[in-house]
């Protein structure tokens, strides 16, 4: 066989083999892609439940659930009604997105400002008015110390800030705590039973004489004392008390 014949044998065989490769192949390479998983299953998108009104618990296991992943608890002021539970998600409710892709949440911890009564802590203890604040989701940054001629150890005598009615959440609420007095203690501007009942707690014995007095703010307490507040003294002294009044009928000590 002549080689020129050969060569064209081969060239057409060549264009038929090609020709079928190309037929077999170009399919396979130009298909769209298919993504694989992480675990090797087909991924498809999945739908974002609604968590809100749900508490941070239950919120966590719906995401879950739905082959997603909780990426964040983030807090945000809001009602006092729907404290606790989930006020907000991202992505939001309905919304299609790969599986196993992040779902933060935010939670309601509450109103800016809260109910606040200082005053009601005067005369409490200072672990009983902590107690008080931690109940109005405030927080106490802790106490001060001075001594009172005629508070109690212990006991609340002053609040900071006082001035309001409501407070915000960021302000830390100070206490005025007394440590107690030494001394004789001050008597003068109580009312007789509160000078009677620190005057026993000190082992002291009173001595009540009643003075007239036009002022209607000094009757039935006590406008005068001997020994001075501060005074050194045993247990078992005495200790005179004058107190104001204004009524002429006033009973007999």
């Amino acid at each position: 066989m002549k080689p020129v014949v050969r060569y064209a044998i081969l060239a057409v065989a060549a264009a038929i083999l090609a020709f079928i490769a190309s037929s077999v192949l170009a399919p396979s390479i130009f298909r769209t892609p298919r993504f694989i998983s992480s675990i090797g299953a087909a991924s498809a998108p999945v739908t974002v439940p609604d968590v809100t009104g749900l508490s941070r618990q239950d919120a966590q296991r719906e995401i879950e659930s739905a082959n997603l992943v909780l990426a964040g608890q983030w807090s945000e002021y809001g009602p006092m009604g729907s404290m606790g539970s989930v006020i907000r998600q991202d992505p939001p409710p309905g919304s299609m997105t790969p599986r196993g892709a992040p779902v933060s949440i935010f939670w309601n911890i509450g109103p800016l400002y809260r109910n606040y009564c200082p005053d009601s802590l005067l005369g409490l203890s200072a672990v009983k008015a902590e107690e008080e604040i931690a109940d109005w989701q405030l927080y106490s940054i802790g106490r001060s110390w001075v001594p009172h001629p005629s508070i109690p150890e212990g006991m609340v005598i002053g609040v900071c800030p006082r001035q309001y009615d409501s407070l915000s959440v960021t302000v830390p609420v100070r206490l005025l705590v007394s440590t107690g007095w030494d001394g004789i203690p001050r008597f003068v501007g109580l009312s007789l039973g509160d000078a009677l009942e620190i005057a026993e707690n000190g082992n002291l014995i009173p001595v009540i004489e009643e003075r007239v007095t036009g002022d209607i703010l000094q009757d039935g307490r006590i406008i005068e004392q001997q020994l001075p507040a501060g005074s050194r003294y045993a247990p078992g002294d005495t200790i005179k008390m004058v107190v104001g009044r204004t009524n002429t009928e006033w009973g007999t000590w």
